[in-house]
């Protein structure tokens, strides 16, 4: 009996352990959103030129938010029983609490006015059109479909609040829709950075390329993705050009079957293909996977960037049936059948075709920082 006492006093000890440890865990856990919105405030206070408009209460805010990272850092390092983030929270609240400070100081003194805020819409408008004109012919994931419709959208509001001399309204969705602007377009410019990083790769095989269709007096395509142009040389001298559609994920090289991605390496065409042989009208077969292709793959699965049980793909080809406007094939490069008529005229099985990146550096390119 005092046994059977005992495993009842010792259940339900543990059980009011158990409750406390999760009720206590529940009621300290560590303020990530705080940390998030004083972090966002910060970025608003800077875009708002708060530094030079409200410089003391910016660099409060500053302050503060460095205190409750060095705080959050010391609890981190604390047994999680014995963690208190109270006093993280209340840097976080103050670092957001002058940062809301230094955003009210700045647009007090910059004055919400008429000026001030058609300023405001050109400045912004120009950053539309610098992503329509640079970056909306990128891959776009569901994420930034969102927040760029989102944005087209808060800034359509704004504009009908300028409309109605509403500016403070105006101005707090041009708040909203310059932070979000500038995150996907630095998005953009990161996915550039990275890929360019293959560049000197892509000159030599360029280069390669012309001096063997040179010396051995023969043509060669050379696929720029970048610049959506398929280039014939014939005997080192380029002799026509073409405007390709790609496949949605062009910007990246193909790694795996079903990425939606157009390869980049050393290719030759295997068949040409006409008569009922493709559902494009003209199609010329490339023979990928090559052997990199083959090795690159293999790599990556001992890596893990890509799953155990994917496949490598095949059937990249050059096909007709483009004209579209829009990137939409499965990894392949479409043009218009009357140009694909042209290439099917001048090659032959064997034909190399070389497809990379970007001809253009991207300093040539001149794609714009913000």
């Amino acid at each position: 009996m005092k046994k059977f006492k005992f495993l009842i006093f010792f259940t339900l000890a543990l059980l009011l352990v158990f409750a406390y440890v999760t009720v206590y865990l529940a009621k300290n856990k560590a303020p990530e959103y705080e940390m998030m919105q004083a972090s966002k405030m910060i970025t608003l206070a800077r875009n708002e030129k708060s530094p030079g408009f409200a410089k003391n209460s910016f660099e409060q805010a500053i302050r503060y938010y460095d205190s409750a990272m060095m705080e959050w850092k010391v609890q981190n390092e604390k047994f999680i029983l014995f963690r208190n983030y109270q006093k993280v929270k209340y840097w976080a609240l103050k670092s957001t609490g002058s940062s809301q400070k230094s955003v009210n100081n700045a647009r007090k003194k910059l004055a919400d006015t008429h000026e001030l805020t058609e300023i405001r819409i050109e400045k912004i408008t120009r950053q539309f059109n610098k992503f329509e004109t640079f970056y909306s012919h990128f891959p776009h994931n569901q994420t930034l479909r969102k927040e760029i419709t989102l944005c087209k959208l808060l800034n359509a509001e704004s504009l009908q609040a300028y409309k109605n001399r509403n500016y403070g309204t105006c101005n707090t969705k041009l708040d909203s829709v310059e932070i979000t602007l500038n995150l996907v377009i630095d998005h953009f410019q990161k996915i550039l950075v990275d890929s360019f990083k293959a560049y000197p790769q892509w000159q030599k095989m360029v280069e390669q390329s012309i001096r063997q269709s040179k010396k051995n007096k023969t043509y060669v395509f050379i696929v720029d993705k970048m610049a959506r142009e398929l280039m014939v040389y014939k005997n080192g001298v380029l002799s026509h050009k073409y405007i390709i559609e790609l496949s949605p994920n062009w910007l990246v090289n193909k790694q795996k079957q079903g990425d939606k991605a157009t390869p980049e390496g050393f290719y030759k065409i295997t068949d040409k293909k006409q008569n009922g042989q493709t559902k494009y009208y003209k199609a010329l077969l490339l023979n990928y996977p090559n052997e990199e292709d083959k090795k690159r793959f293999v790599q990556n699965k001992k890596q893990g960037t890509i799953e155990n049980h994917a496949t490598i793909g095949n059937f990249i080809e050059i096909h007709g049936s483009g004209g579209k406007g829009i990137d939409w094939t499965d990894g392949c490069i479409a043009l218009k059948n009357e140009e694909m008529d042209e290439l099917f005229r001048i090659c032959s099985l064997g034909t190399p075709v070389t497809i990379v990146g970007s001809i253009k550096s991207l300093n040539e390119l001149s794609y714009p920082l913000k």
